[in-house]
């Protein structure tokens, strides 16, 4: 390995920086009793029913006679029934293997591989027997078999994530992997191995209906003679189903408490490599990365649609960073002293967005563990990927995979990288103009009146002034108070839910929600905020719509503005449309399943009903036919915006039994794709009515 590339160490640490706390010691005996505790009772039900199997077969039946024989095969097919329960989770058993990453060889990437040999020198760590890489901002230890881990001492290995080489500096990088050589280094990992291994088997046991819950139904239904041993042993499955879960909640509630303490020993692992401030800046980096390479993904999924690929979306992902890389360091220079050392990165206890530290501690928790002691550690801010040999050919390899396993796409011709750029840029344009009116239509509808009365409307604006359009925005501002203090209570309740606050409830009209009814509580918010949305913004819209058309009317624009409002009123008739039939179908689903007896024909009668919504979607796509279109970013005809709600324009029915053969959820699923893609639609056409409304406003007096 280049020793030049190996960022430099703390010149000198506390002794004791990386030893196991006693609240450590503590939490992982509490993690072990509870899975020796899980795994003696769970044996003994296997080996106890096990035995009642035995015995139905060997008891004694004295007379023999139609009721004894009866008897002898109900208890011999329920005590078999209840032995097969406690191990049918034994056929799920695998290894799930990760389609999505690539394999590093040693010999392809020795500067890499040198790098980590390092770090686990460095940490005391043992060696991966293998290092991936994955499309995303992510980086994990796993095993290389979870269940042989065990029994015996497998190996592990490293997966990184190449979306987070991407949005840090070489520093950074080292502490992220020196963290996760901390887990390796980590005994109390295996207890992980344990509790994963017992909330499959408990998740099986409890939560997963199968063939075998089938087969139960089936003989339940049978003649009374023959299904008594079904009703039997029925309670008693539900009672082992209550036990399990009680104990499901008993684990993760000793692994949770466990793994925040395996999160603070593993920083404090990456601290001693990288110094304190390399583990924080790169967690603060995070999640603009997180974002730029979401949003990077977005876009290859939302090109993909218009036939547009590119060989390596990570160019363009690095073009999206860089084009926040001088905001980003103002931000980090501007950050507030810590009188502890270094700067204060957070002041909140907000949970990184990045999927790999979404179940960690919270930032601010981490940053105080970092803090104490400060070590101080020269950065390098190189990029990680001078480790790799031949970076562009590894990206482009992992492009391939991510169109074939993410968009389901093997695109054989690809655009100029200027081409996908231009896409990224119209995709983005609007949003600035969302922002300036507080977002408020990120979560409802624009309300756009009749072309009557928006010229009833037009008419009683006699002031046109640039200051009628700051009131607008004003009063805008007082209508959205309310909605932002129920957003900051749903948000409250969100970390409330996830453990990331120390508050345990919330207060909403006067009552108090606490987490065994925080979903009660939230919902309420929601139903509050929609009621609001319905409500307070109607007149707010009509004002602002007639004010722009009066406008409009002195610059001989007044039906080019209306066409725009016509065309967004459509393409809002069409999304709710979706909505609808989304709630039909599944009220009819829903209420055939309430029924006791369903017969063949009300099934065929469902399925024909499911087929005609789907059609009828085909109807309401047909309304854009006969509007006349406004072109929208990225978006240039009505094909165009078709496709871009539905593959290949058109809602296709599915044949056969669709409640079996996987169609039902085919419809389902293409109803939501389209449901999302039309809020994407009506974000971008109420940034073209706000682009319109801004040229229009050019010149005003004051």
């Amino acid at each position: 390995m280049n020793t030049n590339y190996y960022p430099k160490s703390p010149k000198s640490l506390p002794k004791n920086l990386t030893n196991l706390p006693a609240t450590y010691l503590f939490r992982a005996t509490l993690a072990v009793l509870a899975i020796v505790l899980f795994f003696a009772l769970y044996i003994g039900l296997v080996i106890g029913l096990g035995y009642l199997v035995y015995y139905a077969f060997i008891y004694d039946m004295g007379h023999v006679n139609k009721i004894t024989i009866l008897l002898k095969v109900g208890a011999i097919a329920g005590a078999a029934m209840l032995f097969v329960f406690t191990l049918k989770f034994i056929l799920k058993l695998k290894n799930d293997k990760q389609v999505n990453r690539i394999k590093l060889k040693k010999e392809e990437h020795a500067e890499l591989w040198g790098f980590i040999h390092t770090i686990c020198k460095e940490t005391g760590a043992p060696k991966p027997k293998n290092i991936y890489v994955d499309p995303d901002v992510n980086a994990y230890v796993s095993y290389t078999n979870m269940w042989l881990s065990l029994f015996l001492p497998v190996k592990k290995e490293l997966t990184i994530g190449m979306g987070l080489v991407s949005c840090l500096n070489l520093s950074e990088f080292k502490a992220v992997m020196s963290h996760e050589f901390g887990h390796f280094s980590q005994r109390s990992m295996k207890i992980g191995s344990y509790i994963i291994s017992a909330n499959t088997i408990i998740h099986g046991m409890i939560y997963d209906r199968d063939k075998w819950d089938d087969l139960l139904d089936q003989w339940r239904a049978s003649d009374i003679r023959l299904s008594a041993a079904a009703w039997v042993i029925t309670p008693v499955i539900w009672v082992i189903r209550q036990v399990l879960g009680l104990f499901y909640m008993f684990l993760n509630l000793m692994y949770s408490s466990l793994s925040r303490e395996m999160e603070f020993n593993a920083d404090k692992v990456a601290i001693s490599t990288s110094g304190s401030d390399a583990i924080l800046s790169g967690l603060w980096r995070l999640d603009s990365g997180f974002e730029k390479w979401n949003a990077t993904i977005n876009n290859a999924y939302l090109a993909s649609k218009k036939k547009l690929f590119v060989k390596n979306l990570y160019t363009h992902n690095t073009q999206s960073l860089a084009e926040i890389a001088e905001e980003q360091h103002r931000l980090l220079s501007n950050l507030s002293k810590d009188s502890r050392g270094g700067q204060t990165y957070f002041t909140s206890s907000l949970v990184s967005k990045a999927d790999m530290y979404a179940s960690h501690p919270t930032n601010d928790k981490r940053q105080d563990n970092a803090k104490v002691p400060y070590i101080v550690c020269e950065q390098d801010n190189r990029s990680p990927w001078l480790l790799f040999s031949n970076p562009t050919i590894l990206q482009e390899e992992m492009t391939s995979l991510i169109y074939k396993q993410y968009i389901n796409s093997e695109p054989k011709e690809f655009a100029r990288d200027v081409a996908f750029r231009e896409f990224m840029v119209q995709e983005s344009q609007g949003k600035e103009l969302l922002a300036e009116y507080y977002n408020t239509f990120e979560n409802r509808f624009l309300h756009i009146d009749t072309p009557e009365n928006l010229r009833y409307e037009a008419i009683k604006n006699k002031n046109i002034l640039a200051t009628v359009a700051k009131s607008h925005k004003k009063e805008l501002l007082e209508l959205m108070k309310p909605i932002q203090e129920l957003e900051a209570l749903m948000l409250k309740a969100s970390q409330i839910a996830e453990g990331s606050v120390l508050e345990n409830s919330f207060t909403f009209k006067n009552k108090e929600y606490k987490k065994k009814d925080l979903n009660e509580g939230y919902q309420l918010i929601i139903t509050e905020r929609e009621e609001l949305f319905n409500n307070s913004f109607k007149d707010w819209d009509t004002s602002f719509c007639g004010f722009h058309l009066a406008l409009a009317k002195q610059k001989a624009k007044a039906e080019a503005l209306l066409q725009v409002y016509a065309q967004h009123n459509t393409i809002i008739k069409v999304y709710k449309d979706f909505v609808t039939c989304k709630n039909i179908i599944f009220n009819e689903v829903n209420e055939l399943q309430t029924k006791e007896d369903v017969t063949d024909g009300q099934v065929t009668i469902l399925k024909s009903t499911i087929n005609r919504k789907v059609e009828e979607l085909n109807d309401s796509l047909s309304l854009f036919d006969s509007m006349v279109f406004i072109p929208m970013p990225n978006i240039e005809t009505i094909e165009e915006l078709k496709e871009a709600i539905v593959t290949e324009g058109k809602f296709k029915g599915e044949a056969g039994d669709i409640f079996n053969n996987g169609g039902f959820d085919k419809i389902i699923e293409n109803i939501d794709n389209a449901i999302v893609h039309c809020q994407r639609i009506d974000q971008k056409s109420i940034g073209v009515i706000l682009a319109f409304h801004k040229e229009l406003q050019n010149g005003l007096l004051n």
